[in-house]
């Protein structure tokens, strides 16, 4: 059931969401042309290429009310201000100046409209509005660009952990997990903006869903496409949200690195497989992908880390980017942190801990090296 506040005509109203049994299965009675699938393998090999990660600001200085948390959202709004959601908050969303200067506190913890239980993906719109997916509460809430509440959608049929918005406003697509054909299982749905289903963008039944608790991530490309991840896979799938019967293009890889679990013996309960994709997004041709992997240095049998921001030394992070038309691995690096993605797909962010304090550090990515593409997506 949608709970709507009164408004203006015009913007697109936020999604409803269900869920019918089946896998991999789309709605009766609408059309599904056959689609054309290319599947490409990614090269396992970068020539002279690189990510290089550049700071832009860090958050949560000691004098902040509120706190940064061990597992938080973060997002940039079209005016350059950065919002910020964590477990530790209660509900309550982090404002902060584009210089990383706390502003304000808003929302609260609760059902009720405005509130939230355990807020998730925030995504800034181009008005400079948000939207904010609640974990718990199963629904995506939309505030103005002063953070008035405008309006409230559930989505109870599913544990959503992504979501975009399709460019013409008027549709969505939200992935995470819930019972598919009496099997658990990820998944990616495209609704409308009055919550009706159109298509599933593939199901894929998981052992557990502490597989896939930590990020579902999705992405949209300059041409409309939806790319999706395969839980407990190094692959990547292009969809057609108008020609939803199979994907348009495939991309997958085997590297020796990747291992989609259990999590290692003496991680914690809470730890997530030892390799999982947590951030997505593709910019004019190119894949941008990070990859949680074991830690190098962490020693089987050393106890459960003592909190959960040193979680993060269970974890490295695999930086990769891939030619969407070739399969080509323009570059690879890894990082001796846990690195996140945030609702504006063009930055990345580490949680550290100093002097008992989380921070939020942002950084830029960018690609480095002589063996560069010129042009991205050449």
């Amino acid at each position: 059931m949608n709970r709507r506040l009164p408004r203006a005509a015009g913007p697109p109203r936020l999604i409803a969401f269900v869920v019918c049994t089946g896998v991999a299965v789309v709605l009766a009675g609408i059309p599904q042309p056959a689609v054309a699938q290319s599947l490409l393998a990614i090269a396992d090999e970068a020539g002279e290429c690189a990510v290089e990660l550049r700071e832009v600001l860090r958050l949560g200085a000691p004098a902040d009310p509120g706190t940064i948390g061990s597992r938080p959202e973060i997002t940039r709004t079209a005016a350059g201000e950065y919002i910020v959601a964590s477990v530790e908050n209660r509900g309550q969303l982090l404002v902060f100046d584009p210089d990383g200067g706390f502003l304000a506190a808003r929302g609260g913890n609760g059902d009720g409209p405005g509130e939230y239980r355990v807020p998730g993906r925030m995504r800034a719109g181009a008005d400079g509005g948000l939207r904010i997916l609640d974990l718990v509460n199963r629904r995506i809430t939309r505030l103005s660009p002063d953070g008035a509440l405008l309006e409230t959608t559930d989505i109870r049929s599913l544990h959503g952990l992504d979501f975009v918005t399709l460019a013409a406003g008027d549709r969505h697509a939200v992935s995470g997990f819930g019972q598919i054909d009496g099997r658990l299982s990820t998944t990616t749905e495209i609704v409308d903006r009055d919550g009706v289903r159109l298509a599933s963008l593939g199901s894929v039944p998981v052992a557990s869903w502490v597989v896939n608790f930590f990020r579902a991530p999705v992405a949209l490309d300059g041409q409309g496409r939806v790319w999706t991840t395969r839980a407990g896979e190094y692959a990547f799938e292009a969809w057609d949200p108008g020609r939803a019967a199979e994907p348009v293009t495939r991309l997958a890889g085997e590297p020796d690195w990747f291992d989609p679990g259990p999590p290692q013996p003496g991680a914690p309960v809470s730890a997530p497989a030892p390799s999982i994709v947590i951030s997505l997004r593709v910019d004019r041709g190119l894949l941008w992908v990070g990859t949680w992997v074991a830690d190098e240095d962490w020693e089987a049998g050393a106890g459960a880390a003592p909190s959960p921001l040193e979680l993060d030394r269970l974890l490295d992070t695999v930086l990769d980017v891939v030619d969407t038309a070739s399969g080509r691995l323009i570059a690879r690096s890894r990082r001796d942190e846990a690195l996140r993605g945030t609702g504006d797909d063009l930055l990345l962010f580490g949680v550290r801990e100093q002097g008992g304090i989380a921070r939020a550090v942002i950084f830029e990515p960018a690609l480095a090296g002589p063996g560069c593409p010129s042009s991205p997506g050449m």
